[in-house]
């Protein structure tokens, strides 16, 4: 399939758009780029005569405060091209300059500034579109949309230029967007989609051409045309990111035997990322020897559930252009199933070994942390006929845990993880002005298994599906589905894993769809979503329906919670757009979501009321409630029996202050309960303070306490307890407390250099009461246990640690940039479960022994 597509994206006929959307009713505006000798001054003053060739386009219309009032500051944008690059001057008018909004940042971060933005759908297939936006100060901001705007990408850095000024008429603004940095057909005369939007701060004005109401429906598909390009050289198209790193680890020492821990470690590294137009609409990049250390850090936190947390993906290799490989996801309503299968989840790749070391003469080990991902290639484009293809193949290499005999110095080198290829490739086909589309997927995970103590790894995992939407009346309705399929292959541990994980517990012997076989070599099954929503006007409506079979694994490169699931759900909402005496805007959504597993028990009967919008003085709210009745709980007792959840319900508060101010905020709360006494609250919010054009802070604290009545804790064999199917479920009553606080510190010199600081300390204690195990199955009804054999022991605890990340960036030429990095960890977990604020946050913060990394990271842009 991707050598039929990719032929496709080659060679693909050109349609024509601008027909395509004249048959939808859709007759879109337009605007022409001229073509000149020369490139105009970058220099942010439009003095240059060459900008007295292009018709401006001053037609921009409000979308807030005053929705389609004329753009209340004179706006003239006007667009001209040379052979390697889109120019595009902005001259913004304004009868007040002194009250320009103009704050320092560091590239892609909001800086309380007016704005200029230009959105270019470049493929012309009306569902992606490159963004570029630029502050009076030259601040940059650019990212990439993706499904008609439901999906966005702002790890998208492309090299392009801005000049601005301000004067006494207002400021103005100058792009050089190289069409090295986009991605168009091959035709002779091009076609665009465009896009001009302007942000007026002071008055809380978003103005944009062409102009699209708020009851309207459609993103990118709604873009205005730019004729007047034509016989584009084919730009230079390769690109080559070399780096070089240098890094220091001081780390404590807990055991001074021990050889492979030391107080210092230094190690450096270099590699070579490299990014290839094969042609002007499909791009190879490639990484060798790649630094996939992520520079944000993930966040701390307590998992006591059966299931797997999800991580975001901070990584430019796997996060630039990302939205090619979105399968699903819905038409576009408010409609969104939380254990929908994600394909493709790239943290799945340079994971942690899933081994550990084995050898039993060894006295110490040397564990590797992350797998050393040896290569990585991505393919992507969209052809001017409609199709787009993504394809990524990465292989991670073979690593060992490395032991010392200290008794006769012989090392040992235990396997805990294969050499592993992972493969996605993903292919989409829009039609008739991005109304409507299909596409495919599939991915294939497989190791090269040597030795039988990894035997509990799968030998191959596939996945695929396909998926599909339609849209009619001028985008106002919506139909989408997707249906897939998956496979995996191993020894009988492995399949024996896969059957026992949490995503299913086919070993739960109440249950009759399915049944734990320990003698299986394969698992297969499926997943379908169906949605059909009502998108434009002041009604909106949808419903969906989910189901994924209890055989269907997607985790060896996508994730999933988990499966045996039939989701429903249906919704009515009503938008106001006109301003009231309360209200500029809001909408309020009424849901029902009923759930059921495979043996047809109801797994989930919920009704949602939730509602959002902005107030009269620019402050944003949103306030949701919701009641589910008792349903039954196949997951309680983790692979044991079913049962039942007592009824509960929730309410969930959020309001964030008018964002122009020097001082800005926003606090949370919520509180739920069940009909057991179990309850949990928590509340928070975040102040921002920015005390000169220059420096921005902000801290965000965040404080969580409640109480489980039956927490999970550990299940006892016991032919004697027939009741329960030959086991004790023990379960006890859990007191929690979380508290944590969030720092940054950003000083930003100048748009290309910048110092971010971040800090967060974190603390949890879990406080267990007596033990307790279900009485019988299919009830919430609990009889004491007593831990005779001792065991489970006590389940105590408390946990606190403090992060500390700081990052100075420097961007000393356009694409090239110095990094250096300073981060520490402290933690320390404790067996009593006491919460107290002014030990972990005053007393003892720095008591923990300190991890201190320094990492130094250059890297040189160059274009051939």
């Amino acid at each position: 399939m991707p050598a039929i597509l990719l032929a496709l994206l080659v060679q693909g006929p050109v349609v024509d758009s601008a027909a395509l959307r004249h048959a939808n009713g859709l007759v879109p505006p337009a605007m022409t780029a001229v073509r000149v000798p020369r490139p105009p001054a970058m220099d942010g003053r439009l003095d240059d005569p060459l900008w007295s060739q292009a018709v401006p386009v001053t037609d921009l219309r409000q979308s807030d405060p005053h929705e389609g009032a004329a753009v209340s500051e004179s706006t003239e944008v006007r667009i001209l091209y040379t052979d390697d690059a889109l120019y595009i001057g902005a001259r913004l008018f304004d009868r007040e300059p002194g009250k320009i909004a103009h704050h320092l940042g560091r590239r892609d971060s909001f800086t309380q500034s007016d704005d200029f933005r230009v959105l270019i759908d470049s493929y012309h297939d009306h569902r992606t579109a490159f963004r570029f936006d630029v502050t009076p100060l030259g601040v940059k901001n650019d990212l990439q949309f993706g499904d008609d705007g439901n999906f966005s990408d702002n790890s998208f850095d492309p090299v392009w230029e801005a000049a601005t000024s301000i004067d006494s008429l207002g400021w103005t603004a100058e792009y050089r967007i190289p069409f090295s940095q986009l991605r168009f057909s091959q035709a002779r005369d091009q076609v665009w989609g465009i896009r001009f939007v302007r942000t007026i701060l002071r008055k809380n004005e978003f103005a944009m051409w062409p102009f699209i109401g708020k009851t309207e429906s459609g993103f990118v598909s709604r873009f205005g045309h730019l004729l007047g390009l034509h016989d584009i050289p084919s730009p230079k198209r390769l690109e080559l990111l070399p780096y070089s790193l240098a890094r220091g680890t001081y780390a404590p020492v807990s055991d001074p035997l021990d050889p492979f821990q030391k107080s210092a470690a230094y190690a450096g590294n270099a590699g070579l990322d490299l990014k290839y137009g094969i042609t002007s609409n499909l791009t190879l990049d490639a990484t060798l020897n790649p630094d996939f250390g992520q520079v944000e850090l993930d966040p701390a936190f307590v998992n006591l559930s059966a299931f797997e947390q999800f991580l975001p993906e901070h990584r430019p290799f796997f996060v630039e252009g990302a939205d090619i490989f979105n399968f699903g996801g819905g038409s576009g309503g408010f409609l969104q199933f939380g254990n929908a299968p994600q394909f493709f989840y790239s943290r799945r790749i340079g994971r942690p070994p899933h081994g550990g070391p084995y050898d039993t003469t060894a006295t110490f080990f040397d564990v590797p942390e992350n797998t050393t991902i040896l290569g990585a290639g991505k393919l992507t484009g969209r052809s001017p006929s409609g199709w787009s293809l993504g394809v990524i193949d990465a292989v991670t290499g073979r690593e060992q845990a490395t032991g010392l005999d200290t008794l006769t110095g012989a090392r040992t080198h235990d396997d805990i993880e294969p050499t592993t290829n992972y493969f996605t490739a993903r292919a989409r086909r829009t039609l008739n002005g991005g109304s409507d589309g299909f596409g495919f997927i599939a991915t294939a995970v497989n190791r090269d298994l040597r030795v039988p103590e990894l035997d509990f790894l799968r030998t191959s995992a596939y996945d695929w599906g396909v998926d599909f939407h339609h849209r009619w009346g001028g985008n106002a309705y919506a139909i989408a589905g997707d249906f897939g399929g998956s496979y995996i292959t191993g020894d009988t541990t492995a399949i024996q894993s896969a059957q026992l994980a949490s995503a299913r517990y086919y070993q739960r012997p109440d249950a009759h769809a399915f049944h734990y076989d320990p003698a299986r070599t394969s698992l297969g099954g499926f997943t379908g979503d169906l949605y059909l929503d009502k998108l434009a006007g002041d009604w909106l409506a949808g419903a969906a329906t989910s189901i994924t079979s209890p055989g269907f694994e997607v985790n060896d490169l996508g994730f999933q919670r988990r499966v045996d699931r039939i989701a429903n759900g249906v919704y009515v909402a009503r938008h106001w757009t006109k301003p009231g005496p309360i209200f500029r805007e809001a909408t309020l959504i009424v849901q029902g979501a009923p759930s059921f597993n495979f043996d047809g028990d109801m797994i989930q009967k919920a009704i949602f009321l939730n509602s959002f919008g902005n107030l009269r003085n620019f402050w944003f709210f949103s306030l949701n409630a919701g009641y589910n009745f008792s349903f039954v709980d196949d997951r309680l007792t983790r692979g044991g029996p079913d049962a039942l959840a007592p009824a509960n319900w929730q309410l969930n508060a959020f309001l964030q202050t008018d964002q122009r101010k020097a001082v800005t905020g926003s606090g949370f709360g919520s509180y739920q309960r069940d009909h057991s006494g179990g309850w949990q609250g928590s509340v928070g919010g975040e102040v921002d303070w920015r005390p000169s054009s220059a420096i921005a802070l902000s801290l965000a604290p965040s404080y969580s306490v409640g109480r489980t009545t039956a927490q999970y804790v550990a299940t006892i064999p016991d032919s004697a307890a027939t009741a329960t199917y030959g086991a004790h479920y023990v379960f006890a009553q859990l007191y929690q407390h979380e508290l944590d606080l969030t720092l940054r510190a950003n000083a930003t010199f100048s748009p290309t250099l910048s110092l971010e600081v971040f800090t967060q300390p974190f603390s949890f204690s879990g406080d267990y009461g007596a033990l307790k195990q279900l009485a019988a199955p299919r009830s919430f009804s609990f009889v004491p246990y007593a831990d005779t054999s001792g065991a489970i022991g006590n389940q105590d605890f408390r946990t606190r640690s403090l992060r500390v990340n700081s990052v100075l960036r420097w961007e000393y030429r356009p694409g090239s940039t110095l990094f250096v990095v300073w981060t520490q960890s402290r933690s320390g977990f404790f067996g009593d479960p006491s919460f107290e604020v002014n030990r972990d946050f005053n007393r003892e913060l720095f008591r923990d022994p300190p991890t201190n990394v320094l990492l130094v990271k250059l890297n040189y842009w160059m274009s051939l």
